[in-house]
């Protein structure tokens, strides 16, 4: 890997907060950039402007109902663990993942899927609501985990945090728990964006003002008829020519991302442009295919580390599946939804085998991809400290205990690298490891959750 260097054609250092910047269609477009070595210091280790260490990044992946325990839990322990049936997806990127198992939810049990969500999510019980004629009805009692760390780290960027989701199968009957992830407090939400097209032009899209109007107003297929860098691409040349070549490949590789990701997104949607780039287009609502989960993933994978690379965000989550997902994963020719199967299919559940194997797939091409971009000395996987879980252990019968947890990556150091299997010889509590994270993202907090699921505990194991 490259070292970074002083700037051959300028002995200067860039501010990490430099954008690119142009106009279409009447408004200001501005794209971020990674870091690139023009803005480190000799190391590559922190800014060389601030001395500011690179930023470490938290976030949590979410899947619902569960895995097969029997396929799922490592039969040795310690580093160089063997990756079991379910976990052997994550091979690329296993020096990077640590797996807790022996562990359960200690905040109470009250209802399944809901206790499991908010317990490992908060450390906290859940608050029973009036199920008005559904079920049942809960919402989180705490703020989930990933709005502790935003609270602590999350306005120093654009977003404070950033909520992607990507099976749209979710149950929304029931309360707030099982319908969104990250949550500020009881009912207080922050909902995932589900479409690979609102995400992007969230992210890295052009607004454009109307004939007539007085406020801009996003056409929400403009970026498929035109790319975004090319509202930038003359101050993309400036910046160019000021670079090393080393910042130049990294910058081409950044642009070329994106395009990409255009590219892929287009695919995914198949939909036509609108007649006038001069007039706001009629929402084309969700149009693409809902069943194509992993095209989803992948984009939302892409979007995400090109987000997190560009330093807009520090904080995230990825609803993969909500709990008791509702999800028909007929692409791996699983054509009954997965929380019925978690259930009802016997003879050792083959298809819920398949469907969690699935999304240690879609989790493994997330982290990869962190894994492949570079930053300073070193890559983004490299500055995380990622949390992936479930609502349950298994889908029979909802039980809290023996819970399975993977940490992923390195949080600049705090964590464990390479990565061991952890089992708990004693049923400890899963909040242990929620404040193991917190305090690997240099949160001075000592104790963390509520009443049963409170704790002071950390997992040693995980921490360097």
């Amino acid at each position: 890997m490259s070292k970074p260097r002083h700037n051959r054609r300028l002995n200067v250092r860039l501010p990490r907060r430099t954008f690119l910047r142009g106009a279409a269609f009447g408004t200001a477009t501005t794209l971020a950039l990674p870091v690139l070595d023009i803005m480190l210091n000799e190391h590559g280790t922190a800014l060389a402007q601030s001395n500011e260490a690179l930023p470490k990044r938290f976030g949590v992946y979410f899947w619902g109902n569960g895995v097969r325990l029997a396929q799922w839990t490592p039969s040795t322990q310690g580093p160089g663990f063997e990756l079991t049936e379910e976990l052997a997806p994550l091979e690329p990127v296993r020096d990077y993942i640590s797996i807790v198992s022996g562990m359960s939810i200690q905040s109470g049990n009250e209802r399944g899927h809901h206790a499991g969500t908010v317990g490992i999510l908060s450390g906290a019980p859940m608050i029973s609501q009036d199920p008005m004629g559904a079920p049942y009805a809960s919402t989180f009692s705490q703020p989930s985990i990933d709005q502790v760390v935003a609270s602590a780290l999350g306005d120093v960027t654009r977003f404070r945090s950033l909520e992607l989701g990507v099976s749209r199968a979710i149950v929304s009957g029931e309360g707030s728990t099982l319908r969104y992830l990250s949550h500020n407090g009881p009912d207080n939400t922050n909902p995932p964006e589900y479409s690979p097209r609102a995400a992007f032009e969230r992210l890295f899209g052009a607004g454009f003002v109307a004939p007539g109007a007085g406020e801009p107003v996003v056409d929400p297929r403009l970026i498929l008829r035109r790319s975004v860098l090319d509202a930038v691409r003359s101050d993309a040349a400036e910046l160019s020519a000021r670079l090393g070549a080393n910042d130049r490949m990294r910058l081409e590789q950044h642009l070329d991302s994106i395009r990409a990701l255009e590219n892929q997104i287009m695919a995914l949607e198949e939909v036509a442009p609108p007649p006038s780039a001069c007039m706001a287009a009629d929402d084309p609502g969700d149009d693409f295919d809902r069943n194509n989960i992993s095209g989803i993933s992948t984009a939302m994978a892409d979007l995400l580390a090109l987000s997190l690379a560009c330093d807009q965000t520090r904080v995230f989550s990825i609803m993969f599946s909500g709990s008791v997902s509702l999800q028909v994963y007929s692409e791996i020719g699983v054509n009954t939804e997965h929380h019925g199967l978690s259930h009802d299919e016997g003879g050792g559940q083959p298809q819920v085998h398949a469907v969690t194997t699935f999304i240690m797939r879609q989790l493994n091409t997330f982290l990869e991809r962190l894994k492949n971009t570079t930053e300073g000395d070193g890559n983004l996987l490299d500055r995380c400290a990622i949390l992936g879980s479930t609502d349950c252990a298994e889908g029979q019968p909802h039980s809290l205990g023996d819970y399975p947890i993977v940490v992923a990556g390195k949080a600049n150091g705090a964590l464990t690298h390479p990565g061991v299997h952890y089992r708990s010889p004693s049923d400890e509590n899963t909040s242990n490891v929620l404040l193991t994270l917190l305090q690997a993202m240099d949160l001075e907090i000592e104790e963390y959750g509520e009443a049963g699921g409170r704790t002071s505990t950390t997992v040693g194991a995980l921490k360097t």
